[in-house]
């Protein structure tokens, strides 16, 4: 399953409300209606963070509203990620950092660093196709971190924009130019950030090498438990509506099932628990893509509706019909 962090959805719909949408509007577009919105260990699926964003396109009117609330995110709403970024000594110790542990706030691509004689870059490819909002925010917040802390007080130039997405029209491009304020090439064949190498060298104004190494080793070791976890919950996703066991489950991860469930109650949880979540979470996404309840039993593994039915009335204390009318 392809996940976001909680920071980033709950600093996504206050962004969104911050220009004039209705902030409860957002939540009951969302999973559990942003009941999780606090905890910084859910992860919501990915098709929340791009409801959310095609309803702010929609309602602001234009496409360019990841760019821009990568623009107003801080390195705090990255969450661990983030406060291990403030510490760094430099822009490359922080960018280390994020390739190392990019996945505390979402799974859903892969972020690469290559240096050039002349030149370094920052590529993101997606793993699974998406919008471009995700690509618009991530290379402007980057952009908007490294503005805000590093020590030089010369302009940070970049050198050139590489973006997958299909040319926007005019006025959306001149929106680019003036974030970026370099030669952007759309249509692309990667998500690129161009830059001359020697930025990577420039020091941060809060940097605290015993703390970066603290938090750092703190994160590694969430990240594995994090990890962990979303593999699960990815690996059972992926067989439905076959609901594996857990014997079966262990065996892909390469564990004996009293180690993964060992494991599991470490976490406070189970593996009963964990395909009740999905199924919960599953259950709400394919609702509102209109599938009848019949087809999201069948979907979900369910042997028959009305065991669908009572599970999403246990779930959600509403029927799904009554959901769809009052929601």
């Amino acid at each position: 399953m392809y996940f976001v962090s909680s920071q980033i959805i709950r600093s996504l719909t206050s962004y969104l409300a911050s220009q004039g949408l209705n902030k409860e509007h957002l939540l009951n577009n969302i999973t559990q209606g942003g009941q999780q919105l606090n905890n910084s260990r859910y992860k919501y699926p990915l098709a929340d963070y791009e409801q959310l964003m095609a309803i702010g396109a929609k309602h602001l009117n234009r496409n360019t509203v990841g760019l821009e609330f990568g623009q107003a995110l801080n390195a705090q709403n990255w969450g661990l990620l983030g406060h291990i970024a403030l510490v760094s000594d430099s822009l490359l110790s922080a960018l280390q950092h994020a390739l190392k542990l990019h996945t505390l706030v979402r799974n859903i691509g892969t972020i690469s660093l290559h240096h050039h004689p002349q030149h370094s870059s920052l590529e993101w490819h997606p793993k699974t196709p998406v919008t471009h909002f995700i690509a618009d925010e991530l290379f402007s917040s980057w952009l908007a971190f490294a503005q805000q802390c590093c020590e030089w007080q010369a302009p940070l130039m970049l050198s050139q924009i590489k973006l997958m997405r299909p040319q926007p029209p005019i006025n959306e491009v001149k929106r680019y130019q003036s974030v970026f304020n370099c030669p952007i090439e759309f249509n692309s064949t990667t998500n690129s950030m161009i830059f001359d190498s020697q930025l990577l060298h420039c020091p941060l104004k809060g940097a605290n090498n015993e703390l970066e190494t603290l938090l750092a080793a703190q994160a590694i070791n969430y990240n594995h438990e994090a990890q962990y976890i979303s593999q699960l919950k990815a690996l059972i996703t992926q067989h439905l509506p076959e609901r594996l066991s857990v014997q079966q489950a262990a065996q892909a991860l390469a564990l004996s099932t009293r180690s993964l469930q060992r494991y599991l109650k470490q976490q406070h949880t189970s593996y009963s628990k964990i395909i009740d979540e999905i199924c919960k979470q599953q259950a709400l996404i394919l609702l509102k893509q209109g599938l009848s309840s019949l087809n999201i039993a069948t979907a979900l593994g369910f042997s028959e509706q009305s065991a669908f039915q009572r599970a999403f009335k246990r779930w959600y204390c509403i029927t799904p019909k009554k959901y769809l009318t009052e929601k």
